[in-house]
């Protein structure tokens, strides 16, 4: 089975400047911890997140690398800088180094980001999120359900084993979780 990556925009209206998590550290600590716990099982590197940035710029910078055969590795270098060094996503500089990292045109990508070449992709991206119902980060698809958020490979096997199960009559338009 293939990925396909979507856009979602998880905190519209975020400042280009990102803003402070708005939850006391404590809070921050506890609805982190599924996330910590499974990054670890899975040995992703993580760090903590004391600021939430404005993520469009990230999605359509990360558009531009998929026309560049580069959208894998482009996703993991925004990974590693919004999850473990806690960098703003949404600046065009941070894109720019991320671009040179792998070797590709910084100046094409700036201006791209500029011009706004993949913002109404990624505007499309956003709405068809809503209308399926997508709430959270990350939301994984298959054959109708859906898994949101940091979740055990267990879930994804689950997944799978009901997706390729024939779906009966009265399982209804939407069937059942996998869960």
């Amino acid at each position: 089975m293939e990925v396909e990556w979507k856009a979602f925009e998880l905190h519209p209206g975020i400042p280009p400047e990102g803003q402070p998590v708005p939850w006391p550290p404590e809070l921050r600590a506890e609805r982190g911890e599924n996330f910590r716990r499974l990054a670890d099982e899975a040995g992703l590197p993580h760090g903590e997140r004391t600021h939430w940035f404005d993520s469009e710029p990230a999605h359509e910078a990360c558009e531009w690398a998929r026309e560049h055969g580069t959208e894998e590795a482009f996703r993991h270098k925004i990974y590693d800088a919004y999850f473990v060094k806690n960098i703003n996503i949404g600046s065009p500089d941070v894109l720019a180094e991320i671009a040179e990292s792998l070797g590709l045109d910084s100046q094409d990508l700036r201006a791209a980001l500029a011009d706004g070449r993949y913002r109404e992709s990624v505007q499309r991206q956003f709405a068809e999120a809503r209308q399926v119902g997508v709430t959270g980060v990350p939301t994984f698809m298959a054959g109708g359900y859906a898994i949101v958020g940091a979740q055990p490979y267990s879930m994804f096997e689950r997944l799978m084993e009901v997706v390729e199960q024939p779906r009966h009559a009265d399982a209804g338009a939407g069937g059942s979780s996998p869960a």
